[in-house]
């Protein structure tokens, strides 16, 4: 993705059948993410990174990314996975792998106090809730529609100009062919470990900068009026 500012290494992990671990560093910050198909994995991250960030849990961020299988023969294909970013820890959860989900993850995604912060994400609840665990989620924001309303920019700014205009990260970049892989995949490669971290993370780093815990999503619906 920016071989120059975004690495990733993997870690050796004791039970990779059940998680992988890995440091994605990005532009100097190194980013703990955890690949899993596993429900009490999720539930342990989960309990672990909420625990940390207990203080800020009435107007808590958190990255939100969605992957599918382009070549699936459902139409539309289900969310293939679920990558949640807060602070500088993030899940991969393989959602078409996993026997179930946890009860704690489904309260979160639905409690309206969070605010969850993707790019381009218009498609990624209706993805959630057509896998087969049929995920809702209350509160979804896409940073360029804030960037829109708020600063007065294109409504077209891809992620990668939101990088590095609100967080001076010039260079970052999502390649096409890793964002159209197979996300079916139990091994994902490193290259889509790394993709689905930044993608989670940079948004999370966006929800934070522009403040969006206080975004009004009929904010800005006056010149439409």
């Amino acid at each position: 993705m920016n071989d120059r500012h975004i690495t990733i290494s993997p870690h050796a992990d004791p039970n990779p059948n059940s998680f992988r671990t890995f440091t994605v560093t990005f532009f100097s910050t190194p980013i703990t993410t955890t690949v899993t198909a596993t429900p009490s994995v999720v539930r342990d991250w989960l309990y672990r990174v909420l625990r940390t960030h207990s203080s800020r849990r009435h107007k808590l961020i958190v990255g939100l990314g969605v992957q599918w299988n382009p070549f699936s023969s459902d139409h539309p294909p289900p969310a293939a996975t679920l990558q949640l970013c807060i602070g500088r820890q993030c899940l991969i959860f393989q959602l078409l792998h996993a026997d179930s989900v946890p009860l704690s993850l489904r309260r979160f995604l639905d409690d309206p106090r969070n605010t969850f912060v993707g790019v381009w994400n218009h498609f990624d609840s209706a993805k959630l809730y057509w896998s087969h665990h049929e995920l809702s989620i209350s509160r979804l924001v896409d940073a360029h529609d804030v960037a829109a309303d708020r600063y007065g920019l294109s409504r077209q700014l891809s992620m990668e100009k939101l990088a590095q205009t609100f967080l001076g990260a010039v260079g970052v970049k999502k390649p096409e062919r890793i964002g159209a892989s197979a996300w079916d995949a139990y091994w994902l490669s490193n290259e889509q470990v790394q993709y689905a971290c930044v993608d989670a993370y940079v948004s999370f780093e966006l929800g934070k900068t522009m403040k969006l815990w206080d975004w009004d999503e009929y904010e800005g619906w006056d010149e439409y009026l």
